[in-house]
């Protein structure tokens, strides 16, 4: 063998199939990575709607809050429900400490 044949200690055609090698596994390696980026993508995007209809119904839920909160609504209820009345002057009470 000569010099220009063989690359520290190995013969050519041994570094080429270690070459090979390496370009194989980088190939597989740039499928495997692209594959699992688009997985991540598709389950960003399947997230993002999620996300979306949890704003929607926070929002709705909010409305809801507040028509049931409302000063009206509770003295409507409180009259009509429990049967409860604002007190006149006479019957108001002052507790001091």
């Amino acid at each position: 063998m000569s010099q220009a044949s063989t690359i520290l200690g190995l013969s050519l055609s041994k570094v080429m199939a270690v070459v090979w090698l390496l370009m194989l596994f980088s190939g597989l390696s740039v499928v495997y990575v692209s594959h699992q980026c688009r997985l991540l993508y598709s389950e960003l995007a399947v997230l993002e709607q999620k996300k979306n209809g949890l704003q929607v119904a926070w929002g709705q839920y909010l409305i809801e809050e507040s028509a049931l909160a409302s000063l009206h609504r509770v003295e409507v209820f409180a009259q009509q429900k429990l049967g409860m009345q604002a007190p006149v002057l006479d019957q108001i009470v002052v507790v001091k400490p």
